[in-house]
């Protein structure tokens, strides 16, 4: 028994050896490390400066400087967005056609100075309610429906009144002016919109005049009641299928009439178009922010790259006195 807790001992004592050893040249090999940068501090001193210069290089002029920008806000009409929206992340592709340039009423001078175009929708969250709130028909349902992480996603585009269009050019040139009304004009050309525009403005006028004859009607029978409020009107032809007509219910309708003939008048005035610019901003210059990741990022790739050739040339130079020593 003595013998095996002896040997036992033994290993323990080992085990403990291999660990401290193992320890030891961990700490050797940081020591060596740092060792090593104090001795090349002068030399990393000059990368990590160099590397700022190349970064701060690179943030700068990799893009320009300054950007110049135009944004325009429009409020889609008709069930129109979807059409706008692939339409415009269509056109990167399309203004590589010399012919689709033209089509669209630009010069190729001028396709070539645009450096982006997209759309975006002004995120309200209200306007998703209203959707979802007319979609699920005045359900309280509709509320779990409404997810405000999902707000930007694709699906939800459709529910927004406003939407940005933004323009980047290269540079700063006269012709960047023409680009935008160009282009928006093209979209107010599709045949089917106007069709379809043509259509629905069409029978709004006939319902505006429709509306009309309701009101002068309902004007005229109220306007007699006040005269001769006595005499039982057995002529009065307005009739509901509800309810027998009442000088309230008769109020009621003719505020209806009203506000559907104001909102009518609006439609046919406001919306002639596929789609309607509510602000129509100017090309301006957008200075980038000075500083960007870059600036930081290019010193630690250069102080790695320095170290990692460092390092190869220590493994060189191990294996060649390793197999040497054999």
């Amino acid at each position: 028994m003595s013998h095996e807790n002896q040997n036992e001992e033994i290993d323990l004592m080992q085990l403990f050896g291999m660990v401290k050893e193992f320890f030891r040249k961990i700490l050797r090999l940081i020591i060596s490390v740092i060792d090593f940068y104090k001795k090349k501090w002068l030399l990393f001193f000059v990368v990590v400066i160099v590397g700022f210069g190349v970064g701060y290089f690179m943030d700068q002029y990799q893009d320009l400087k300054d950007r110049y920008v135009q944004e325009i806000i429009i409020e889609p009409k008709y069930d129109s967005t979807e059409y706008i929206y692939d339409f415009i992340e269509d056109l990167d592709d399309n203004f590589a056609d010399s012919l689709y340039v033209k089509k669209l009423g630009l010069e190729i001078e001028q396709a070539k100075n645009i450096k982006k175009i997209s759309l975006e929708p002004i995120i309200k969250p209200e306007d998703v309610l209203n959707q979802l709130q007319n979609k699920y028909g005045g359900k309280e349902s509709f509320i779990e429906a409404y997810d405000e992480n999902t707000l930007k996603e694709k699906k939800f585009r459709n529910f927004y009144k406003q939407h940005k269009l933004t323009i980047i050019f290269k540079n700063k040139e006269d012709i960047n002016s023409g680009v935008s009304k160009s282009i928006l004009n093209y979209i107010k050309s599709n045949d089917y919109f106007n069709e379809l525009l043509e259509l629905e403005l069409k029978q709004v006028n006939v319902s505006i005049t429709q509306n009309k004859k309701s009101l002068e009607f309902i004007n005229d029978y109220l306007t007699n009641l006040s005269q001769n409020p006595a005499k039982n009107d057995e002529k009065f032809i307005y009739a509901s299928e509800s309810e027998t007509p009442t000088i309230s219910s008769l109020l009621k309708r003719k505020q209806d009439l009203i506000e559907r003939v104001k909102n009518d008048e609006k439609l046919v005035t406001l919306d002639k178009e596929v789609f309607t610019v509510v602000h129509y901003g100017n090309i301006v210059s957008k200075r980038k922010i000075l500083v960007n990741r870059r600036f930081f990022l290019m010193p630690l790739i250069l102080v790695g790259l320095v170290s990692l050739i460092y390092l190869l040339r220590f493994l060189k130079k191990a294996a060649n006195n390793f197999v040497n020593n054999e």
